[in-house]
């Protein structure tokens, strides 16, 4: 870091600048705006901080350098006069500061660098160079645009300088072009494979068919479990109709008592004349009345009869639909492996072990699809 001056960038919004080196007197302070010097700035009461009355303007450049008088000596001493601190303070000060300043300076030029014992103008440019005259002297932007350069290298230039844009787009885009390049026999493969692709799009156009089979057939098994379910319910009311049946073997012994009983009634209707028989009639027709519960009981059970007759056809009907979920479930099977038997053409089986839909072909199962 210089010990006399320090530099700083406008940023079109900052106004107070730190001054990190010291000085003797404020009038030794010079600062410059883009190399041109302003007074448009107050100071802390350190004299440590510069602030401008208005941010510089942005990218200008700020410089603020201590400038100790060169010219006249700040202390003339005389013979007999008296020596104070103040006195040689002040000479030391100027002769230090005049030190530094100068140190600054020569650091602050074109120096040959000892790496390379070259000029090194450290990454600045090179600004108020003449137009080269001899053949090794530097060449100047304007000598090389203006003199050097034809009128149509000068075009391309420009045109060049317009595309810089665009080339460095180019640049960035080289890794992408060789990879394209490395992938190019990869892109013939793809070419070549494409017959492939339209076979397995054609082959893919199957398969969601036999979904669609799939899906169709799934719905006609929950039909046939919704019959299977309403089968069960009237099975259980057939089971309880067996039930009466029963009911009405034990009920026909009393059927053939009351047979027996209406011959003895045939009878009685013969000897009303007969006041013994029809004594023992009387007691016939006791007979009759206490049998009547078990009539009353046989017309219930020739009820539940009925009912079983009108459940024979519910019955019928469970029988064939288990018919067709037998076909169905022998067409359509999914299970580890394919049948080795009962094996029809048209028969599907998906393969749990293989994950693969199946169709048999008359002698062996095959992909579907």
């Amino acid at each position: 870091m210089a010990n006399s001056f320090v530099r700083y960038t406008g940023n079109n919004s900052t106004t107070s600048y730190s001054i990190p080196f010291s000085y003797r007197s404020t009038a030794d302070l010079t600062v410059t705006l883009a190399g041109v010097a302003t007074t448009a700035y107050t100071l802390n009461s350190a004299g440590t901080t510069l602030t401008f009355n208005s941010a510089p303007a942005q990218d200008v450049a700020i410089e603020i350098r201590r400038r100790t008088s060169q010219g006249t000596k700040l202390v003339d001493y005389a013979s007999g006069s008296v020596l104070t601190e103040n006195d040689l303070d002040t000479d030391s000060d100027q002769a230090f500061f005049m030190s530094q300043e100068a140190i600054d300076d020569a650091g602050d030029v074109i120096k040959v660098s000892n790496v390379n014992f070259q000029w090194d103008a450290q990454n600045k440019r090179v600004t108020n160079v003449a137009d080269p005259t001899n053949a090794q002297d530097v060449a100047t932007k304007n000598y090389l645009e203006n003199t050097w350069l034809s009128a149509t290298d000068k075009t391309t230039l420009n045109n060049v300088n317009s595309n810089i844009a665009a080339i460095n787009t180019v640049n960035s885009n080289m890794s992408a072009i060789t990879t394209t390049n490395s992938n190019a026999t990869n892109i013939n493969t793809v070419a070549t494979n494409i017959g492939s692709v339209n076979t397995v799009a054609a082959d893919i156009t199957k398969v969601i068919a036999v979904a669609n089979d799939l899906a169709e057939a799934v719905s006609e098994v929950e039909t046939v479990a919704d019959d299977l379910n309403e089968a069960t319910s009237e099975i259980d009311t057939v089971a309880n109709a067996i039930t009466n049946v029963d009911n009405v073997g034990n009920n026909i012994a009393n059927v053939n008592t009351v047979a027996g009983i209406s011959s003895n009634i045939t009878t009685v209707a013969g000897i009303s004349s007969n006041v013994t028989t029809v004594a023992g009639m009387n007691s016939a027709i006791s007979t009759v009345n206490s049998n009547s519960s078990n009539i009353n009981t046989v017309a219930g059970a020739i009820t539940n009869i009925n009912n079983v007759a009108s459940n024979i056809a519910n019955v019928n009907t469970v029988a064939t639909n288990l018919s067709g979920v037998n076909s169905f479930a022998e067409r359509y099977r999914v299970q580890a492996g394919v049948p080795s038997s009962s094996n029809d053409v048209g028969d599907l089986v998906f393969d749990t072990t293989a994950q693969k839909l199946k169709v048999f072909d008359g002698s062996s199962y095959a992909l579907a699809g």
